[in-house]
């Protein structure tokens, strides 16, 4: 398939889901959510297949981190200050107010990619020029518990406007995703991320991420997508994709998922074969286990 930014990608998607006969259509690329939530009706229309996005006001909060900060702001929610100054002085003027150490990074991305701790003028100085589209947030000091104060959240709008969940996971990051996840339970956390999901009108999965800190949890990234944890949360009973397809596709009511408790580490594993070359090895080696979800 094209990228969606290429002149005639719609008509090919349109020609593909077709072909297919495709019933459901979900994005988990942050880079083609905005596409396919601009299309979303015409696709509905032309194909009959459901495209599980969010509106395009919504996607835009979610893309926009500081757009995120101030619809926290707006709606009486915990936030980080935030600013998009236009200069590296305005910027040298904000530090000046909320002091070293805080978050350099461009306004919209993901994986932490080109996210920066500031913690001298020095680095300011270098990297601000060298962000795409920078904006400053101050430095969320998270509180010591387990495996870190960082969380990863969900909850799932169903076609009928109801919630559920939520989903809450502590988590530690390596390379900017998550890495070693803890499904854990907080009534603070829990509760913030209710009045989130009530305020902003998403479809299908809400993803935030959070720091919990001494002054309670702070949300600091939305993805109104299936984001990078949706096969950790299904393997714990949060299964999204299963609730897009029953609520969406299927026009069912969802009970309530049964959420267990539990612990998840990724990993990379390394395969040493003394004595091999490699024309000898098989071709299919066995791959594990397979989670079959439904």
């Amino acid at each position: 398939m094209p990228p969606v930014e290429r002149t005639g990608a719609l008509a090919e998607w349109l020609a593909a889901i077709r072909r297919l006969r495709a019933d459901a259509l979900m994005i988990g690329s942050e880079y083609d959510l905005t596409f396919f939530s601009e299309h979303r009706s015409a696709i509905e229309a032309q194909t009959g297949c459901k495209v599980i996005a969010s509106p395009p006001e919504v996607v835009a909060i979610a893309d926009d981190k500081v757009a995120t900060a101030e619809f926290l702001r707006v709606n009486g929610l915990p936030y980080a200050r935030t600013l998009a100054p236009e200069s590296l002085a305005e910027a040298t003027a904000w530090v000046k107010e909320i002091g070293y150490p805080f978050v350099l990074k461009p306004r919209s991305g993901t994986s932490a990619r080109h996210v920066q701790v500031i913690r001298d003028r020095e680095s300011l100085d270098y990297w601000f020029p060298r962000t795409s589209r920078p904006m400053l947030q101050e430095f969320l000091c998270e509180v010591a518990e387990s495996i870190g104060g960082e969380f990863t959240c969900s909850t799932f709008r169903c076609a009928d406007g109801s919630l559920r969940g939520p989903f809450v996971s502590r988590r530690t990051l390596r390379g900017g995703s998550s890495w070693m996840v803890e499904i854990t339970d907080s009534s603070a956390v829990g509760e913030l991320m209710l009045a989130i999901g009530n305020q902003l009108q998403s479809v299908g999965s809400l993803n935030v991420q959070l720091m919990l800190t001494e002054r309670g949890p702070v949300p600091f990234e939305f993805n109104a997508r299936f984001s990078g944890t949706t096969p950790i949360r299904a393997y714990f009973g949060f299964n999204e994709p299963e609730m897009a397809i029953r609520s969406y596709v299927l026009d069912e009511r969802l009970d309530t998922p049964a959420i267990r408790r539990g612990f998840c580490m990724r990993y990379v594993e390394e395969i040493m074969l003394d004595e091999i070359p490699a024309n000898t090895v098989p071709a299919s080696l066995p791959a594990g286990v397979i989670n079959r979800w439904f």
